[in-house]
């Protein structure tokens, strides 16, 4: 998919991207916003003692991110960055669960589940923020000629799907990105039904190349790209 999209600014030229990358474009917009901050949270925020003395106090790592947290680290040039934000983790819970340990039965649960609760993710909320912003601008700019017909065309994932339909609300321009986009689920169920039906022995000179990877597709469709 061509990006020549027309852009106004740098919200525009990113989704631009995402739509020619290919596959969800909120997918990519997700993933691109989440790794900056991982980026960013290496380069500026290692030394910052306010950020880790907050760590699983005001702001956490999701299980994801924190095993994303020495992938950054290796982009960037070693381990250093991520061994600090671990050390520092790791520290936290720990002196939680010797706290726990000091107590007997219902006051040691009480302790352990309130380790087990924590702060939200510091990467899942840049990514929530900048999915928030792209799918203003998808229903924003769903009535520009140019973007309408690349906005209906992209193989959205089921859930960004949905937060881009409730997001559009009654937007007469959405119409069209909607009716396509149901149509792609209608073709896909069918693919997934004919694929079953025609799995069994006497009918497998039936099954189609679309049938056959119609799996592979809801498997994205479901679990995101």
């Amino acid at each position: 998919m061509s990006t020549a999209l027309p852009a106004r600014d740098l919200v525009d030229v990113r989704l631009s991207e995402a739509i020619g990358a290919g596959g969800c474009a909120i997918c990519g917009v997700r993933a691109r916003s989440e790794r900056a901050t991982l980026d960013a949270i290496i380069a500026e925020r290692v030394l910052d003692l306010g950020f880790r003395e907050g760590l699983e106090r005001d702001h956490a790592f999701c299980r994801r991110h924190a095993a994303e947290l020495v992938v950054a680290d290796r982009r960037a040039a070693g381990i250093l960055g991520s061994s600090i934000l671990y050390g520092a983790m790791i520290a936290r819970r720990l002196a939680a669960a010797r706290g726990a340990q000091a107590v007997r039965g219902r006051a040691r649960r009480n302790r352990l589940a309130d380790a087990i609760r924590r702060p939200p993710c510091a990467v899942c909320d840049q990514g929530f923020s900048g999915v928030d912003a792209a799918l203003g601008r998808l229903v924003e700019r769903a009535a520009d000629p140019a973007w309408g017909p690349a906005i209906a065309a992209i193989p959205f994932c089921l859930d960004d799907l949905f937060a881009l339909l409730a997001a559009a609300g009654d937007a007469p321009a959405m119409a069209p990105v909607t009716d396509r986009q149901l149509a792609r689920l209608d073709d896909l169920v069918r693919r997934l039904e004919g694929y079953a039906h025609h799995s069994s022995q006497d009918r497998r000179h039936l099954m189609t190349d679309d049938e056959r990877a119609a799996a592979d597709e809801a498997a994205r469709l479901l679990g995101g790209d």
